[in-house]
């Protein structure tokens, strides 16, 4: 598909497509989600860091090189766990970075951690898969833990700041989605050009604030079961993260790293005194 019809060329003439024919994860990887993305990053490489959070768990990071992470976890509630994993670093701010990788084999979890080094506050997201997910809701579970570095007492907080915006994401010259975020748990999206091209849902969103007008933003699908964690920087028109969960024809999970170039389109304001 060229450009001109990715984004100009007419949609299929559809009705709202049953999901059993939406495609699935692994269609949407090699649709050009990470030709935008920001560059790997090596600033971190070599250097350990130990996040603490409510309850005194903790978690250590270790960038070992060669774009692998060494975690280990401790709390009361698990036992001492310790992982090796691939992972990828990204710089969505200075100072302010976005590790995701997938943990097991097979990968049967994700993990994406958001570090602050200049405030020291840390984001840790934890997806897994549901086995018994009722239907139409979300199969992967998220679990955020906000925390900080020995020392720090910084916390990224849960924001509304972003309803009302309508946001245009463009992660290839074939593949464009818009956001339309409705309430503080709750966004639309829908597909410009690319594999989803037509198809639109409403879903679970959440949005954490890192710095002013930068934000973390996860969401989980109800059709397609993955969710998505991504660092939106609105200075620098860039956002970074990937999509993990299950493709329903192979039964394997795959992570689809993603950045996009984004423009806000709009910003809508309720006024209640016109309701009158």
């Amino acid at each position: 598909m060229t450009t001109s019809e990715a984004a100009t060329g007419p949609a299929p003439a559809l009705d709202y497509l049953p999901a059993e024919q939406w495609p699935t994860l692994n269609a949407l990887d090699g649709h050009g989600f990470g030709d935008y993305d920001l560059p790997d990053c090596e600033a971190l490489t070599g250097q350990s860091f130990q996040a603490h959070f409510d309850g005194g768990s903790t978690l250590s990071i270790s960038l070992d090189g060669a774009h692998t992470v060494r975690l280990r976890e401790e709390s009361a509630q698990r036992a001492l766990r310790e992982v090796v994993a691939a992972a990828a670093v990204k710089e969505v701010d200075d100072g302010l970075y976005l590790l995701h990788a997938a943990l097991g084999e097979p990968a049967d979890e994700a993990l994406v951690v958001v570090l602050d080094v200049s405030s020291g506050a840390v984001t840790v997201v934890r997806s897994t898969l549901l086995d018994d997910a009722a239907p139409g809701s979300p199969r992967v579970h998220e679990d955020v833990r906000t925390g900080a570095l020995a020392g720090s007492s910084a916390r990224h907080e849960r924001t509304s700041e972003l309803v009302g915006a309508r946001v245009q994401y463009v992660y290839g010259p074939d593949n464009a989605y818009e956001h339309l975020y409705l309430t503080e748990a709750a966004y639309t999206w829908h597909c410009l050009a690319g594999a989803e091209r037509g198809l639109a849902d409403t879903d679970r969103g959440r949005v954490w604030k890192l710095r002013e007008e930068v934000y973390l933003f996860t969401w989980q699908e109800k059709v397609v079961p993955c969710d998505g964690i991504v660092a939106i920087n609105f200075r620098r028109g860039r956002s970074t993260g990937r999509i993990w969960g299950l493709d329903t024809e192979t039964g394997e999970t795959n992570a689809i790293a993603m950045g996009a170039r984004e423009t806000v389109l709009s910003r809508t304001v309720h006024d209640p005194s016109t309701w009158v």
